[in-house]
């Protein structure tokens, strides 16, 4: 198994300090990553929740994987918990499991009533992004946000993107895509943010209209 840790550093250095920013912005503290490969996303994800006094949860399956199982294992979850380790981050838990199982399921039940932020970053066709975002979704917070991976370049991603704006779209939600990356393939990311303002019972405290009222 080769290590290709250096190549996604090198895209997740982009897309990280974003995620580490949003983190700290929003006050998140029950972060979920599901798919991690190397986890040098994972590391700005801890970054962020050490802003916040948070722990990131990250799930991946560390197995050859695709439809067909045409892509190779990434790392592993040894390797990911070494690499965290030496960049002094400990406000992490690792788990191997594969995100469309029932297993998986059960351990979000379980151990995650809520949830603040989640990178998306697992099976990349349509049924394996569409599995995790209900898994997670009935648990995010009110003010949460989830973060979907390669939703420019990968067609059951960016099919899923338009799904969630239309067939499944509930009013209780908004989505962003941003077509990041300065290299050669931009993956994209697409943000869904919860629309916090009708639910969480905050009055204006300034008023900066209808001053002739």
């Amino acid at each position: 198994m080769e290590d290709y840790t250096h190549l996604f550093e090198k895209t997740s250095d982009q897309h990280g300090l974003f995620f580490e920013s949003l983190i700290l912005l929003n006050d998140c503290k029950n972060i979920l990553e599901i798919g991690t490969a190397y986890a040098t996303t994972t590391k700005y994800l801890c970054r962020g929740a050490n802003l916040t006094g948070g722990t990131v949860y990250a799930y991946d399956l560390w197995e050859n994987h695709g439809l067909t199982n045409q892509f190779q294992q990434l790392s592993s979850k040894d390797q990911c918990d070494s690499y965290l380790r030496s960049h002094g981050i400990e406000n992490f838990v690792l788990t191997k499991i594969d995100s469309k199982s029932k297993e998986f399921r059960e351990l979000v039940d379980k151990n995650h009533p809520t949830i603040d932020f989640v990178f998306i970053d697992g099976c990349h066709s349509y049924d394996g992004i569409k599995n995790d975002f209900e898994v997670v979704y009935p648990k995010l917070s009110q003010t949460g946000i989830i973060v979907f991976h390669d939703t420019l370049r990968i067609d059951g991603c960016r099919e899923f993107m338009i799904d969630l704006r239309t067939k499944y779209f509930d009013g209780t939600y908004d989505i962003v895509d941003l077509p990041f990356g300065a290299y050669e393939r931009r993956c994209g990311v697409s943000l869904l943010v919860k629309r916090s303002y009708p639910v969480i019972n905050l009055l204006c405290d300034e008023i900066c209209n209808f001053a002739s009222r």
